[in-house]
């Protein structure tokens, strides 16, 4: 008796081409058809059921001082969303406040901006919006006493503008005369320039292009926010232009983040006194704060290999799991706006002795010793790590340095006392930062790296599994039902089998293609659903092992 034909044990002779694609193709076929035995069935693997992944640290929301851990608690629960949220908002808040303004300094050889990156990570309906607004509602009170300030300088602009413009057509009507009785022309006149326009001293922008970023920045030299409420666009900007398959975008923002001058030749409109002027930013200190769901996430995770991803302080706290609406009635758990303003505008108050150059906070010597310590123990864990993580551990002291500025000055701003603005940041204070890097944050870099080590396909065949709950597709559902309502990496057709196959394989579907009547034609697509598992808390008389054909359903 002869073996069964397998095309995948066929050995096509060299130079075949296609007699090679059609054996990796029948061989494909035969793997994709393969179904779960009932062992299976019964017992399918659900390392794909797990909807998180570790449990997310609880943020030591004490570390913000006794004024702001009430508001931000308050806040967060009047969004019904998690704290973490309202808390990390605040704190890239504080950082583009101090910007370029405050900078700490270590022993006059290391110093920092205070601007930090903030990732807020969460499925769709996860109160990441909400709980970010109540620091965007103080963020907008900030800009419009800002926009009071300059209120006048408008009209004053144009003025100048119509002055400038009128010695200008002066000066050219006097060179025509002079060159009309042969003698030599006037010299320009300085004050015929028109003067650049006043710039809105904002604090935040939204979604802004790096273009737009650049303008915006020199206009407003103590920092800036950049604020997404979806990361996955910021992040999809990065690939928009590029030039040898290097992004333009992403070496802006290293130079962002690090506060380093940047200098940039204006198109060929914008000329100053007939030359072509760049325009030039001493500091360029930019923070962001921005919400992202884990898919996005991962595809920047993956592709990010330039420390874009580090610099970043990830937070992705479990769910919500109550709803609450505030009450008029309950005053007293009310968060106090109206002090949470004024203690965020005595930030946005501050000056620097020297314009365009931030004044330094000093790192006392006991927080510098702190620091000191915390740096060599994140250099001896990072022997022996992934890349991915070495690199997160190797950028957690300067990123505790940051954060010792802000939580320096959100104590401060949050005290009862009216004192002058810090100078130094204690020990103290760097104890807290470096406590909240240990605990939460560092924790929370694993958690999001998990994102990562996902591969596509299992990504893709967690991404069935939402739509079945969704859906509450219980019984069976056909190919064509699936793609009627898939989205993104689902919408290509062999992705999407793929995922399913991924599925059938650990016993979660069952699959058996076929037609109806005897004629030929394209096998149809139908699955089963092993609603025991998927669906554990309503299990079905349907969740027995197969064994009979699929119901038919209609495609």
């Amino acid at each position: 008796m002869s073996e069964p034909h397998d095309p995948a044990n066929e050995n096509p002779e060299p130079g075949d081409a296609h007699a090679q694609q059609e054996a990796l193709k029948a061989a494909f076929q035969e793997q994709a058809s393969a179904k779960p035995t009932k062992s299976r069935w019964a017992d399918p693997d659900t390392s794909l059921l797990r909807t998180s992944f570790d449990d997310a640290p609880r943020f030591p929301v004490e570390v913000l001082g006794p004024f702001w851990q009430t508001w931000v608690e308050q806040s967060a629960r009047a969004a019904n969303a998690p704290v973490d949220y309202t808390a990390g908002t605040l704190l890239a808040t504080v950082g583009a406040l101090l910007g370029n303004v405050r900078w700490p300094n270590v022993e006059g050889v290391w110093e920092h901006p205070s601007v930090l990156w903030v990732g807020l990570v969460g499925n769709p309906s996860t109160a990441k919006s909400p709980g970010m607004r109540p620091v965007r509602r103080l963020i907008n009170q900030i800009e419009a006493k800002r926009a009071a300030t300059i209120d006048g300088e408008g009209p004053a602009h144009r003025l100048k503008a119509v002055v400038a413009d009128l010695k200008d057509k002066a000066w050219r009507r006097a060179v025509e005369e002079a060159l009309a009785q042969d003698k030599p022309p006037p010299e320009w006149p300085e004050d015929a320039e028109i003067p650049a326009a006043p710039v809105m001293p904002v604090l935040h922008v939204v979604d802004a292009t790096t273009e737009g970023l650049i303008t915006t920045a020199a206009g407003s030299p103590r920092g800036l926010l950049q604020f997404s409420d979806e990361l996955a666009g910021w992040f999809g900007g990065f690939d928009r232009y590029r030039a040898k398959g290097v992004s333009a975008d992403r070496p802006f923002w290293l130079k962002a983040y690090d506060g380093d001058p940047y200098t940039v030749i204006r198109k060929g409109g914008d000329l100053k006194n007939g030359v072509r002027a760049p325009v030039e930013i001493p500091h360029l200190s930019i923070g962001v704060i921005g919400s992202v769901q884990p898919d996005p996430l991962r595809d920047f995770l993956t592709k990010s290999d330039d420390g874009l991803a580090h610099r970043f302080l990830w937070m992705w706290p479990d769910g919500p799991t109550s709803f609450r609406i505030p009450r008029k009635s309950d005053a007293h758990e009310q968060a106090d706006d109206d002090r949470a303003r004024a203690a965020l505008i005595a930030i946005d108050d501050m000056t620097t002795r020297v314009k365009d150059r931030p004044d330094e906070v000093a790192v006392s010597s006991e927080a510098t010793d702190l620091l000191q310590t915390f740096g060599q123990q994140m250099m001896d864990d990072a022997r022996g790590k992934s890349a991915w993580y070495a690199s997160t551990l190797n950028k957690a002291p300067g990123q505790a340095l940051r954060l010792s500025a802000v939580l320096t000055f959100l104590q401060w701003s949050g005290g009862a006392e009216d004192t002058d603005p810090p100078t130094t940041i204690d020990a103290a204070r760097m104890a807290k930062a470096i406590h909240l890097m240990k605990v939460y944050f560092l924790e929370q870099a694993k958690r999001v790296r998990q994102t990562a080590t996902v591969g596509d396909g299992e990504a893709d065949a967690r991404a069935v599994l939402a739509i079945l709950r969704e859906r509450d597709w219980r019984d069976c559902f056909t190919g064509r039902q699936l793609q009627r309502v898939a989205s993104g990496r689902l919408a290509n057709t062999r992705l999407r089998k793929d995922a399913c196959a991924i599925l059938v394989e650990a016993g979660l579907l069952y699959w058996k293609p076929e037609r109806e009547g005897t004629t030929k034609g394209r096998e149809r697509e139908e699955y089963r659903v092993n609603a025991r598992v998927i669906f554990p808390q309503e299990p079905t008389a349907a969740d027995t092992a197969p064994q009979a054909e699929p119901t038919e359903e209609a495609a």
